[in-house]
């Protein structure tokens, strides 16, 4: 049994979608979801694939959900800093009780307590819960979202100017349909070589690049001009975002500048077969003349 949670979240539902095409004969007590409301995830069960609650908050309803799975992806969280910490380590606590033979995780390309990144900060506690927690366990560590692009640079498509606090940093960018791709693949491999992937795009890029590059696709003229965390997480806050949400978004450009964002590797292609794709297929896919 496969176990899969969050699977009414955006990488979730995409992770299950592929795992069906892996797997034929998925409701044949081989696929499973955890949901917070199953009720929300009755398109699952309308296909033969079980439906569990499981509330991360709940360590409880975890175990119960986690119970006679083998293989269990667990997909991160969304929430402040301390509880996305303190729900992943319940869902790890969580499977080892149940006794999950193998957990996969989905974590980021920074995870790491050094970074300035909040999201980084969050991943690299979780993979030392892992390490700690003696279940057989594989990391995922996710790329920038290329779904973001078109958010990211929304404001410069209505005033010629990109401001980010990634300084000259280079990121490599990699669609969520990929990254589920890549995600399930692992999942159903008989056997992995390695104990960690990173999932990144083919190349790094600068925002200036970028902006170059969105431009002539959109026909705008763009420039990309850094500015400060402050300034960045300023003017999300102002425009709506909670504070928090604000931070982490201008924090995790902060880590893109010091290129700790930067990293490509083969991992993509080594799973699935072929490589992500480039920059220019991302932009022409979220991008067009206006």
């Amino acid at each position: 049994m496969i176990l899969v949670t969050g699977a009414t979240g955006h990488l979730g539902q995409l992770i299950v979608q592929q795992l069906v095409l892996r797997l034929p004969d998925a409701g044949a007590r081989k696929l499973a979801v955890s949901v917070r409301e199953p009720a929300r995830a009755q398109v699952f069960a309308a296909r033969g694939i079980e439906v569990r609650r499981g509330n991360f908050d709940e360590p409880e309803s975890l175990r119960a959900a986690f119970a006679s799975v083998s293989r269990l992806v667990i997909v991160s969280t969304d929430g402040p800093k301390a509880r996305r910490i303190a729900q992943h380590r319940n869902a790890i606590e969580a499977a080892r009780a149940a006794g999950v033979e193998h957990i996969l995780y989905t974590s980021f390309l920074d995870a790491d307590p050094a970074s300035p990144s909040e999201f980084a900060q969050v991943h690299a506690d979780s993979e030392a819960a892992l390490a700690a927690c003696g279940v057989a366990h594989t990391v995922l560590r996710n790329g920038m979202y290329a779904d973001f692009l078109p958010m990211t640079f929304a404001g410069a498509l209505q005033g010629g100017v990109l401001h980010l606090p990634a300084a000259g940093g280079k990121v490599s960018y990699v669609t969520r349909h990929e990254l589920a791709q890549a995600i399930a693949a692992a999942t159903v491999a008989p056997r992995l070589e390695k104990h960690m992937y990173e999932l990144t795009g083919q190349t790094a890029h600068d925002y200036h690049d970028l902006a170059a590059r969105v431009g002539a696709a959109t026909g705008v003229a763009l420039r990309y001009e850094p500015v400060g965390e402050d300034a960045y997480a300023g003017v999300l806050e102002a425009a709506g975002m909670p504070a928090w949400v604000a931070r982490a978004m201008a924090n995790m450009f902060t880590a893109a500048a010091a290129n700790r964002l930067a990293r490509t590797t083969n991992d993509f292609a080594a799973l699935v077969g072929h490589p992500p794709k480039s920059i220019d297929c991302l932009v022409a896919e979220f991008f067009r003349a206006v």
